[in-house]
């Protein structure tokens, strides 16, 4: 705690061209300029046409088939630099029409170049595979591709003919339409209502109020602004279940008429994701719901609340820490805390911050939020929206962990092994975040400071793995409902996921009184069209856990946690994961997981007790 907070500097009104330099990433690494950029953009719409001439009797033989994926390799390596460029300067200042230019014209080409290829899978099915393992063997350049080649050949049953196959794309037009519907309903149709704080104030109850307001030190308001948001969804619940009933029957459509056995398996087989994985996650958190309830009742006791309510969840339990840290006491955090992972790393690190990857303050029109993306043959850009909390640090931690995901897995493969799979997308990033927390709960004296920390932390874990998990759960009701031949109805929706709300949160044991008007809370959700995408979240952070508790107890563990972040895109995600010693097919590392929160929430609770106790 300070008295006096550092000062952060504040761009949010500035002009971008007027930010300093050393705040912004160095895009010119990408491209000198909008001419370069012209430039480039010509040569490699050129060089599109003529992977017609390549393809060819693309298969007839080894060579023949490298030519052609070299070719194509060139074309997607610098189509996506052009397109990255493009998209990381329009996020920079969204009102300059000249980056949604350039977006939309390179994406016109990549689209094209997609409309080309799509003989490659049909051709590497009537290949085999005994003959495309041959090829690879006497062919270097297509080693790079042998992974998404045995991807194609893995769905071989699960691929229709031509004619069908056309339709099924054809209907690819519409399948979005009821996330777009519900997406535009809940961001910019739906009316908002107006509500009256305690302080007299009233607001306009939008997303970005009820997420602000919910977090309110003031029970009454917080509670208050998450009923009246939940009662504003109600109105629409009817319009968001059919929304919702369309596309989880979209889902079933697809997967039956690809022959397979659920919706389940049809969202996890392409990246040779065993069920059990998903279903052991459910039933394990299910089974352990204890840690996330003792936090519960911790939190009430600190709050001082008689009952604790749904409507308190989103409140900080520790009121009197007001800590800013500046970005370069942010930089320094991040590298103590990062530097058990060795050199190697350490050296990424710091050319993160010396080499211009990261965007840091906001600025006039500048994207919310923080991201980092990565760029084969460049370096990974991380846009950040640094305004000195606590939660910021933990976020350029986070993207930092993305970041060096990609910049090594970039170093040790080719195009296109080099990018990771969405399934392994957030292990390195939460990784951080640990080793983070590790760090500050290792330095800080300040036990007020700690307890602070650990809450927010905390929190953070909560909403990965208890809430993503209850998420999951619903999802995989939704789609077994709708399997065996019912529809989502609202009245249903409604009950389903105010019966998994309560068990989780111990309604019935008295741990928490989760209020009826939770149970359209699943309407503002959008998530649920993603298809099965949820459970990743929760995954991702029992990975982490387990990774980065190993990695800072053992120098072999560590190795194999860098070895995972090379591998990139070279092995299916489950390999990868259990090369490096996590096994998801089992529930260990879930239970491993939720002990370690048992044991953060004891630590928490012996902290406010000798606050406490130090307080009388």
């Amino acid at each position: 705690m300070t008295a006096n907070p550092p000062a952060i500097p504040d761009y949010a009104l500035t002009e971008r061209a007027q930010v300093p330099e050393a705040f912004k990433w160095k895009a010119s690494d990408l491209f000198a300029d909008e001419a370069a950029w012209r430039r480039e953009f010509a040569a490699v719409k050129a060089l599109v046409p003529t992977l017609d001439t390549l393809a060819k009797g693309w298969t007839a033989s080894p060579k023949a088939m490298g030519d052609f994926v070299a070719r194509l390799d060139e074309i997607e390596v610098r189509g996506t630099r052009l397109m990255q460029y493009a998209s990381l300067q329009g996020d920079m200042d969204l009102g300059d029409p000249r980056y949604q230019k350039m977006k939309g014209e390179i994406q016109a080409v990549l689209v094209e170049t997609g409309a080309r290829l799509a003989f490659m899978g049909p051709d590497i099915l009537a290949l085999g595979r005994e003959k495309l393992e041959a090829y690879v063997a006497a062919e270097p350049r297509l080693a790079a591709r042998k992974v998404g080649f045995l991807r194609t050949l893995r769905m071989k049953d699960h691929i229709m003919a031509e004619g069908e196959e056309r339709v099924a794309a054809t209907a690819g037009l519409f399948m979005d339409a009821p996330a777009d519907a519900a997406g535009m309903l809940n961001n910019v149709d739906m009316p908002h209502r107006k509500v009256k704080l305690s302080t007299g104030e009233e607001i306009v109850l939008n997303t970005a109020a009820y997420n602000k307001h919910r977090a309110s030190a003031v029970p009454a308001d917080r509670r208050l602004v998450m009923e009246e948001h939940f009662k504003e969804q109600a109105q629409y619940r009817n319009t968001f279940a059919s929304l919702l009933d369309a596309s989880v029957k979209s889902h079933v459509f697809n997967a039956r008429i690809r022959k397979y056995g659920s919706c389940l398996d049809a969202a996890l087989y392409p990246e040779a994701i065993d069920p059990a994985v998903y279903r052991n996650l459910v039933s394990t958190v299910k089974a352990h719901l204890g840690p996330l309830q003792r936090l519960m009742k911790l939190r009430a006791r600190m709050l001082g609340l008689p009952e604790m309510r749904y409507g308190d969840v989103y409140a900080s339990a520790v009121k009197s820490v007001d800590r800013k840290f500046t970005y370069e006491e942010a930089r320094d955090l991040v590298l103590k805390a990062t530097a058990p992972l060795g050199p190697e790393y350490a050296g990424g690190i710091g050319q993160a911050f010396t080499k211009g990857w990261v965007d840091i303050y906001p600025n006039k029109g500048k994207q919310s939020g923080a991201y980092s993306s990565g760029v084969h043959g460049v370096h990974p850009f991380v846009k950040m929206n640094y305004d000195g909390s606590f939660h910021e640090v933990s976020t350029l931690a986070h993207e930092l962990g993305h970041a060096m995901h990609s910049w090594l897995s970039d170093a040790a493969q080719p195009w296109p092994m080099g990018e990771y799979p969405i399934f392994l997308a957030e292990i390195a990033s939460t990784f951080n975040e640990n080793l983070l927390m590790h760090h500050m709960m290792d330095t800080i004296k300040d036990d007020t400071l700690k307890l602070y920390l650990l809450d927010s932390y905390l929190e953070t874990l909560r909403g990965t793995l208890f809430r993503q998990t209850l998420f999951a759960d619903f999802e995989l009701a939704m789609h077994e409902h709708v399997e065996k031949g019912q529809s989502l109805t609202a009245d249903w929706l409604d009950a389903k996921y105010l019966e998994l709300t309560r068990l989780y949160y111990g309604h019935d044991a008295g741990v928490m009184r989760v209020d009826d008007y939770i149970k359209t809370e699943w309407s503002s959700i959008p998530h649920f069209y993603y298809n099965f995408y949820v459970y990743q979240y929760a995954t991702g952070i029992v990975s982490s856990m387990a990774l980065s508790e190993a990695a800072l107890k053992d120098p072999a563990a560590r190795d194999r946690y860098l070895a995972f972040l090379k591998s990139g895109g070279s092995r299916f995600p489950l390999e990868t994961l259990k090369s490096a010693g996590v096994d998801l097919a089992t529930p260990a590392p879930v239970e491993a997981a939720l002990k370690a929160f048992d044991d953060m929430v004891g630590r928490m609770e012996a902290l406010h007790a000798r606050i406490q106790a130090g307080t009388k």
